[in-house]
């Protein structure tokens, strides 16, 4: 299985949309989560698919639709392919 995301060196601009695609998947799971707090995370979006993923980087807060907030995030995938084989990609990123 081969991943692919649509950025490159970890930035992405402020309210962008993060792509993943992985090849040869039978189902496809993934998270994004933001670094809070010193040491801790906190969960952003979940998505799942059949063999691409798609994340929008925009929050509701009090009702109205807004970009998440820069700084440090991590995108974690696991996909499974036709033989039930599993393969867990994790990369961190920066929203500028």
């Amino acid at each position: 299985m081969k991943y692919k995301v649509n950025w490159t060196k970890g930035n992405i601009k402020l309210g962008g949309t993060l792509t993943v695609k992985v090849s040869d998947a039978y189902v496809i799971a993934g998270f994004v989560k933001q670094r809070w707090k010193g040491l801790f995370w906190r969960l952003k979006q979940v998505d799942q698919g059949k063999n691409s993923l798609s994340f929008k980087l925009k929050e509701r807060k009090r009702g109205k639709l807004t970009n998440y907030p820069k700084g440090k995030y991590q995108l974690r995938v696991s996909a499974y392919d036709k033989r039930n084989r599993q393969q867990i990609w994790t990369e961190e990123f920066e929203i500028v």
